[in-house]
């Protein structure tokens, strides 16, 4: 008798008009059938603003709570994974500290920034990259990532990205965006 909820939020006129379609589908005069009581058009009214509201209601709790559980996620994952390279040096010698490895991992960082930054680390560093600069496949991966990772350099003077562009594809309506990192005067 009743029509079937697909789950979204219908106005009530619809929801009668679908419930006397199926009744005259099934065979049913909605003329010699019990009239509509208003009481029951109240509820079932009551119940689609409540399945609406509550949907509604859900869907916002999921966009909240999206990127903070994402967010979360990640840095759990990025604080294990660093930390697992210096746990197993900690395990050996009977140190099981939680977040330990993370700590040693970031002062680990800091020293090569330091040792880099000196006249020998930059001999060893030239050294170094030399050997990958020869590399078939390691060389394109390398420079990639050298661009990346200057790009956003502290050691440079100027910004990275000064600003961002969109720029028109060939094709109609498909567009790319950019960021401009220098500029060029042609003459």
């Amino acid at each position: 008798m009743a029509a079937q909820n697909d789950g979204t939020s219908v106005p009530l006129s619809q929801a009668v008009r679908r419930e006397e379609e199926a009744e005259e589908k099934e065979g049913l005069d909605p003329s010699k059938s019990s009239p509509v009581s208003p009481d029951s058009s109240t509820r079932r009214a009551c119940c689609y603003v409540i399945q609406s509201w509550a949907s509604k209601k859900f869907m916002t709790g999921c966009v909240v709570l999206f990127p903070i559980a994402v967010t979360f996620f990640m840095t759990w994952w990025f604080i294990k994974f660093v930390d697992g390279f210096f746990s197993p040096l900690y395990e050996q010698l009977g140190i099981n500290i939680f977040g330990l490895g993370f700590v040693t991992s970031l002062l680990f960082v800091f020293l090569v920034g330091v040792f880099v930054s000196s006249w020998l680390g930059a001999t060893v560093f030239w050294i170094g990259e030399w050997f990958i600069k020869r590399m078939p496949f390691v060389r394109h991966i390398y420079s990639a990532s050298k661009q990346i990772s200057s790009s956003i350099s502290p050691d440079q003077n100027n910004t990275a990205f000064k600003e961002v562009a969109i720029i028109r594809h060939p094709r109609i309506g498909e567009y790319a965006i950019g960021f401009i990192t220098s500029t060029v005067n042609l003459q």
